[in-house]
């Protein structure tokens, strides 16, 4: 099976946020500190991907995770506030330029979020604010199971009858493009509570063909486009919960 290129941390990096191309400066990787369990009530949540740019093989499917995002805050009888991308840009470019005339090349995502909280606090009242971004990084393959983030999901196999009985009980070994939630929670003063990140799904399958010979080679492991990706619920709200917790715990059960 071919690995793919290690061009995929490069855009993990940028969507973390530590090469916006929006323009801030980097930042590190803070561990949470939130309290297990926040009692916040009235939640404002941003737009999906308002400092940098959504993958592309990511956009027609996105509203699949908003839409499990809306129902993962609401839960508890929270209060859901929500603002539209093209205000939430615009407020987060020019606070980008407010936190650069301040500060200069010192200019961090932090600065620059604080700014748009308090902008936004003019115009809601609020507990906390919520910036989730989708991005793609890399999982890794062990077996038939894939890991990143958190999370583990089996990996699909696609095989012709003729082929499927020989690759039964072939590992796999790699790594393959998958798709996560990165989320960042502020207080209403601004004041970062903590960053999370979870694996949602994989965006690749695994195609099994037989080599080209006179008699037929040994099987091929090839990579395929996913179509049905963000279509488990299961996989999203298990994602979600990650990305969020301590400071939303999952809910129990059932």
């Amino acid at each position: 099976m071919r690995r793919r290129r290690p061009a995929l941390r490069a855009a993990l990096a940028a969507v973390l946020g530590l090469a916006l191309a929006a323009g801030c400066a980097s930042r590190p990787t803070k561990e949470p500190t939130v309290l297990a369990g926040s009692a916040a009530r009235s939640l404002l949540i941003l737009p999906l991907n308002v400092a940098v740019v959504m993958p592309r093989v990511l956009e027609a499917k996105s509203p699949a995770v908003w839409h499990a995002l809306e129902v993962y805050l609401r839960r508890d009888d929270r209060r859901l506030r929500t603002v539209s991308y093209e205000v939430a840009r615009k407020f987060w470019l020019e606070c980008i330029e407010q936190a650069r005339a301040k500060k200069g090349a010192k200019a961090s995502y932090e600065d620059a979020a604080r700014l748009l909280v308090l902008r936004l606090a003019k115009y809601a009242d609020f507990d906390t604010v919520i910036a989730p971004t989708l991005y793609v990084r890399e999982a890794r393959i062990s077996g038939r199971i894939a890991s990143w983030d958190g999370v583990e999901r089996p990996v699909e196999i696609e095989a012709a009858a003729s082929v499927a009985r020989q690759v039964a009980d072939v590992p796999l070994e790699g790594s393959a493009p998958a798709a996560s939630l990165h989320a960042v929670v502020f207080d209403a003063q601004g004041n970062e509570i903590q960053e999370g990140r979870g694996g949602l799904d994989l965006l690749v399958s695994v195609r099994v063909r037989r080599s080209a010979g006179p008699l037929g080679g040994a099987p091929a492991f090839d990579f395929e486009p996913r179509t049905d990706f963000f279509s488990d619920p299961a996989h999203l709200r298990e994602g979600i919960a990650k990305a969020l917790s301590p400071f939303l715990l999952p809910p129990p059960p059932p």
